[in-house]
């Protein structure tokens, strides 16, 4: 059997890796259009600060391909022929194309870019590839002034970046900052310390709220300023924009594939046609109570690989079958851990929430007495256990080990 893979990300690995760990015999075919080979997009960040060097943002090197006999083909999918079983590529411009018997496509999404006046001019990038990083580290040597557009993870790290390398920079953010991973409580917690507010920490960036860029103003094709809605004007030299991503959408018209601004799979990540699934960026996921919703961490990619792998080889799986969706890093340098229905609301659904110290918070989010989701901030100690109460619906009842759970020394020992 020809199994093909469109992507050479991480969820696009993980398909491969799964593929040839059950089908040590099957034909496996990757396609990408990156001419970095695979690498760890989580840590672009880390790399631009030099703190890790290129050779760690390696994720598979070729001798890898080769010893599990993964045949690489450097292309860009451009279409889908799905009664034909084929997908077209461009490989130096020209058209050529590949057959499969089953196909994940895992072919990621491209940043947004903010289409307003002045877009084009030099100094304003968008982050999401090693190729922009690269891109920004060399700007970072001139630059004087920067901005970030967005105040989300990837907004988080910028800025960061631009702390470290102790630039000015101002922060502009539609609502508050770290959507929509943090509610309004961690947001304040967050904002404190970026900015330097905390008493802690030296004076950091500016957060520009609700006032949207309306021109990007330049000088000799040079980025000089950015004017808002208010008619303020941010004086800058360098803008990163973190504004979100988009899936391609173009690659998958005439297809016949369900695609509403993603692909849409289901929960073993089969698309509405057969023998063709999706993972990653790209795609539309249902989540824990069957809602769709877009694929946007490295660990849910890496997930959604594993399970298109499996089912591709005719191994049943769903995507929660290990267990929640979890996530552990940093925004800013602020360290955090998510499970499962973190960000959960309504009448099902009891929440409890604390705040240890200034610089730490803890929410469990509970239904039908069973943890079905927690933000942990600053303090993670307890993310283990509470990862293993979500997976094994282990019901609490009593009020006060509820509460217990809050405490981060707590002791789980006949808990979990």
């Amino acid at each position: 059997m020809k199994h093909l893979i469109i992507g050479n990300g991480i969820a696009g690995i993980s398909t491969a890796e799964t593929i040839r760990k059950n089908r040590p015999a099957d034909e496996i075919v990757l396609i990408s259009d990156e001419n970095e080979p695979p690498y760890m997009r989580a840590n672009l960040s880390r790399y631009v600060m030099n703190l890790i060097p290129i050779e760690k943002m390696r994720l598979k090197d070729d001798d890898w391909f080769h010893q599990n006999s993964i045949e690489q083909i450097s292309g860009r999918a451009i279409r889908i022929l799905s009664k034909e079983r084929k997908i077209v590529y461009l490989k130096d411009e020209q058209e050529q194309t590949a057959s499969f018997d089953r196909l994940c496509i895992a072919a990621g999404a491209k940043p947004n870019r903010l289409k307003i006046p002045g877009h084009g001019l030099s100094g304003v990038t968008v982050y999401r590839s090693l190729e922009d990083a690269d891109r920004i580290k060399e700007q970072l040597g001139r630059a004087r002034r920067m901005a970030v557009i967005g105040g989300g993870v990837l907004g988080m790290e910028a800025a960061e970046i631009a702390v470290r390398h102790k630039l000015p920079c101002a922060v502009l953010q539609r609502g508050f900052i770290g959507k929509p991973l943090l509610d309004k409580k961690t947001s304040e917690i967050l904002m404190r310390r970026i900015t330097g507010e905390d008493g802690v920490h030296e004076k950091g960036v500016q957060v520009i709220l609700d006032d949207a860029p309306q021109e990007f103003i330049g000088e000799n094709g040079k980025l000089k300023a950015i004017r808002l809605a208010s008619g303020r004007e941010w004086p800058c030299d360098m803008v990163v924009l973190c504004i979100g991503v988009s899936a391609d959408a173009a690659l998958f018209e005439d297809s016949g594939l369900e695609f509403d601004r993603c692909l849409i799979v289901n929960e073993r990540q089969q698309t509405n046609l057969p023998d063709i699934y999706g993972a990653g960026d790209c795609a539309a996921h249902p989540d824990e109570n069957g809602r769709l919703t877009p694929t946007r961490t490295w660990s849910v990619s890496r997930i959604q690989g594993k399970t298109a792998g499996l089912n591709m080889c005719d191994i049943p799986h769903k995507m929660f079958d290990d267990g929640p969706i979890q996530n552990a890093s940093h925004l800013f340098d602020i360290p955090y851990a998510v499970i499962g229905e973190f960000n959960a609301s309504g009448e099902n659904h009891d929440i409890i929430s604390s705040r240890p110290d200034e610089f730490s918070y803890r929410k469990i989010v509970f239904r039908d007495h069973r943890v079905v989701g927690a933000l942990l901030m600053g303090d993670r100690r307890g993310k283990k256990e509470m990862l293993q109460l979500t997976t094994n619906k282990i019901k609490i009842t009593s009020d006060a080990d509820k509460k217990n759970l809050l405490d981060p020394a707590f002791d789980f020992k006949g808990m979990v």
